[in-house]
């Protein structure tokens, strides 16, 4: 089973920790205070900023404390580690300056300036995602009921949010994609199935897989009951049907047999 920790993201507004470039100190961009993300999976840091009228802002530089680059637009200015793994996502002519960094690895520690915000971020790692939390399901159920179960999961790379995949066959699913405050995203899937299988118990297990390929499972269990029975209603129903059939036809039969004898009668040979 593939393992994983989470990361907690912290945020303070601390102007002196950032270096930032003269013309951008009026704007001041807006980041969570704290939130999680999976190593080697990726990240979005939330950052926005009131765009200003008189300067139009269409770039920006993410930064170490140290003020080399961790993004920027000519990739021979970023640091080794980072090329090809960090993007800004939003425009920043609307005011949105939102980072993805992927690949996260344990030692990519803040913290971490963008030229026009004055929030620094501070970084902690853990490499262990959470389990799926599984609605309730009935414990017990008749063989043929449609059942109704969720799956969700809590996460901060909405730029690849987890996959769900189920133990069982479902008759319809939808998955959906929820911003929660701090940045951080709700994904969940709802499924509809047959409960069948025969008697006894049965698991039922969803499956999250994460970007970059971690995977959390959690399982659940009902009693599916009436399996028999429901073949033998089917068995009496099909019974019924051949019962009928068979009446019908020697019904039939016999009335062309009867009107055949009289016609015999009526006309007998010359």
């Amino acid at each position: 089973q593939n393992g994983g920790r989470w990361v907690y993201f912290s945020t303070q507004v601390a102007e002196a920790l950032c270096s930032i470039v003269s013309v951008f100190h009026t704007l001041a961009g807006e980041v969570p205070f704290r939130f999680p993300a999976l190593t080697q999976s990726c990240v979005v840091i939330p950052c926005s900023f009131q765009q200003q009228e008189n300067m139009l802002l269409t770039k920006g530089v993410w930064t170490k404390k140290s003020g080399r680059n961790i993004y920027h637009n000519a990739q021979s200015q970023v640091l080794d580690h980072f090329k090809g793994r960090t993007k800004i996502l939003g425009r920043m002519d609307e005011g949105n300056c939102s980072l993805e960094i992927d690949d996260i690895n344990a030692f990519d520690n803040g913290p971490f300036c963008f030229h026009a915000e004055h929030k620094k971020e501070k970084y902690r790692f853990n490499t262990s995602p959470d389990k799926p939390a599984m609605t309730q399901i009935p414990t017990e159920v008749d063989a043929g009921t449609i059942v109704t179960v969720s799956c969700s999961v809590t996460h901060t790379c909405s730029s690849h949010p987890p996959e769900f995949s189920w133990s069982v066959s479902n008759l319809t699913s939808e998955a959906t994609h929820t911003l929660l405050p701090q940045g951080v995203w709700k994904s969940t899937s709802t499924i509809t199935f047959m409960a069948d299988g025969g008697d006894g118990e049965k698991s039922l297990t969803c499956t999250a897989s994460y970007w970059r390929g971690r995977k959390q499972a959690t399982t659940g269990q009902l009693t599916v009951k009436g399996q028999w029975m429901q073949f033998c209603l089917w068995g009496c129903h099909i019974f019924s049907l051949f019962t009928l059939f068979t009446a019908y036809v020697n019904r039939i039969t016999g009335s062309l047999w009867e009107r055949l004898s009289r016609y015999a009668q009526l006309y007998p040979k010359m």
